[in-house]
């Protein structure tokens, strides 16, 4: 008996955590700012409520959609390249060069039974939603291009410069349910993140507060 309910609670764990598809997703960025709205996960269940009354309403086939948040304004630094400091007294030069793949693309990510597609040439949602989304993304879900960062600065006494990948986004959000002969299949929440623009961005930081002459 303690097995089977062991058994049952990984299942409805696994329903309820958010799936995501690979690494570079917008789930795993250093810092996202959506300016108005927010991420599926961040709703309460007390939130989400209202919005699953929509869907639950039975229909006798296909999807019913609720969307919460309609391509909203987002901000991002997906991740650090590096971080140099210099806590001498005289400025330091470096040079930084690398050949990388850039790329933009749309992520995905669901939480209850909602599927994703996770084959390398095609992603989005399982069973139909993308059609019932009316969506524009590329099945694709990505273009790749090459491009060669070649850098040469100096890194000044007290300072600090940070080479980060900063962007601009769009996320649309909801929650859906599929039902056939009025039977409720699957259920839970849906999310597409577009990257807009991304590109590198150099700062410089300090990090002597004051000076003191001794």
């Amino acid at each position: 008996m303690k097995k089977i309910l062991s058994l049952f609670l990984l299942i409805i764990l696994l329903l309820s955590t958010n799936k995501v598809v690979n690494a570079s997703h917008y789930l795993n960025y250093e810092e996202l700012e959506i300016h108005k709205g927010k991420l599926i996960s961040q709703y309460t269940n007390s939130e989400l409520k209202k919005h699953y009354k929509v869907v639950d309403k039975r229909k006798f086939s296909g999807w019913k959609v609720k969307t919460i948040n309609n391509r909203a304004k987002a901000t991002f630094i997906s991740d650090t390249v590096f971080s140099y400091y210099n806590d001498g007294y005289t400025p330091i030069d470096y040079t930084y060069k690398s050949e990388e793949t850039a790329d933009t693309k749309f992520s995905f990510s669901t939480t209850g039974s909602i599927g994703l597609k996770t084959s390398k040439n095609e992603k989005g949602f399982k069973n139909g939603l993308d059609g019932s989304l009316k969506m524009t993304y590329s099945q694709s879900g990505s273009t790749k291009k090459k491009e060669s960062v070649d850098l040469k600065f100096q890194v000044d006494p007290g300072t600090q410069v940070n080479l980060y990948y900063y962007g601009e986004g769009r996320l649309t959000n909801g929650v859906a349910a599929r039902y056939i002969f009025w039977i409720r299949l699957d259920r839970g929440g849906y999310e597409v993140f577009e990257v807009s623009t991304k590109y590198h961005r150099l700062e410089k930081v300090r990090i002597w507060k004051k000076l003191f002459l001794i």
